[in-house]
């Protein structure tokens, strides 16, 4: 997660909860089947149990980020599977490939990984800004005791010689596979060119390492007011996504052949509905897949 603008300042929260914003799904009947398998099997969650502890859950950490994905109970469908790159990144992850989720929220990829492929944990690792986050991902799952990935919070826009940055500078050149879901959408272009430059930095610098990720795109690319939140983003489609890259590769000196394309998921399409996320008639998400070389 990245600055979409917190809810919470100086330890008092900023939402209102008699007046919460139109991305905020009050009534939750349903989550995910994924979700809901992973948390009765995996963290033990009677049947009954289940959708109250996710909304318990969802409530207190809107107020500290209030993030489309937190209102609408998004963080219970699995992004990782759903993405064209899936099926050649899956079998490095079982040979061993070590993985970073950047701004993994509450670390629910990781969780899907170890519960529903049976990746080790100790190879996979995850950060988020906002530390609540990680505890609240324990809670969430009910694993504080038994995940033993590395997760920790972590500031991707702080120089590496910063102290909130020693966990991310450890791992630096470390990591096979960084995957950015939802995470660079947070900036205009130059920040997300500052951003993408310490996934690099994390990156393995040898052939084959991976940069992965999916965000919100546009038919018509350009900077765009934060459709939940102050300030601006970038939206890619496939030509500016290519572009960004070659800026990428003359600041860092390194090489990547990048496959993106522009998709419509049935969320975004809904949400398009609503008053909020009409700034943009050509909203869309992109997925990218950058190959080291």
């Amino acid at each position: 997660m990245g600055y979409h603008g917190p809810s919470v300042f100086e330890g008092k929260s900023q939402i209102d909860r008699n007046a919460r914003p139109a991305w905020f799904t009050e009534n939750i009947e349903s989550i995910p089947e994924a979700g809901r398998q992973l948390l009765e099997r995996y963290s033990g969650i009677a049947p009954e149990r289940v959708l109250p502890h996710v909304i318990s859950i969802r409530d207190k950490a809107f107020d500290i980020w209030s993030y489309a994905c937190i209102g609408q109970v998004r963080f219970l469908d699995f992004t990782l599977p759903k993405l064209p790159y899936w099926s050649e990144v899956l079998p490095r992850l079982r040979s061993g490939a070590t993985f970073l989720d950047a701004g993994c929220c509450f670390g629910q990829e990781i969780r899907f990984l170890v519960f529903k492929e049976g990746i080790p944990a100790t190879q996979l690792h995850g950060f988020d800004l906002e530390s609540a986050f990680i505890d609240m991902g324990h809670e969430l799952f009910c694993d504080r005791d038994k995940l033993q990935a590395h997760m920790f919070s972590g500031d991707i826009m702080s120089d590496s010689s910063a102290p909130e940055a020693k966990e991310l500078t450890a791992l630096e050149g470390t990591m096979d596979i960084v995957h950015a879901a939802s995470l660079l959408h947070c900036w205009g272009w130059d920040d997300m060119i500052t951003a993408t430059k310490r996934l690099v930095s994390l990156s393995r610098p040898q052939p084959g390492s991976l940069i992965i990720g999916n965000q919100m795109g546009s038919l018509d690319p350009g900077q765009y007011p934060m459709p939940t939140g102050k300030g601006f983003n970038y939206r890619h489609d496939v030509q500016s996504m290519e572009r960004f890259w070659q800026q990428i590769e003359e600041e860092t000196g390194s090489t990547w052949k990048v496959q993106a394309d522009l998709f419509l998921p049935p969320v975004v399409k809904e949400n398009m509905n609503h008053s909020w996320a009409k700034s943009d008639p050509n909203l869309r998400m992109i997925w990218f897949y950058a190959t080291r070389i």
